[in-house]
């Protein structure tokens, strides 16, 4: 592995970490940004998680809100994973 050359799994690491860390210190567009690029190329676990807290933390308390980055991840993950097997077969 070279320094210029990440594995896969380094940047999926990478990305993931990026995203949680958004959630809590950046703007809601950064999180939006990283489930985007994990679920466009990997079958991402992470992207329902990131969604489901961002929701957790994003979501105002009073009554009942849609949780629109969970419903989004988890459709965003659904539609990607035809692409992903059509255009990135290993």
């Amino acid at each position: 592995m070279s320094i210029f050359y990440p594995s896969a799994t380094s940047i999926r690491v990478i990305l993931a970490l990026i995203g949680f860390l958004g959630i809590f210190f950046a703007p809601w567009w950064v999180p939006l940004i990283c489930i985007i690029a994990l679920s466009l190329r990997y079958p991402a676990w992470e992207v329902p998680i990131i969604g489901l807290l961002m929701d957790l933390l994003w979501l105002p308390g009073e009554g009942f809100q849609i949780p629109l980055f969970l419903i989004g991840s988890i459709a965003l993950v659904w539609v990607c994973a035809p692409l992903r097997s059509q255009f990135l077969r290993p």
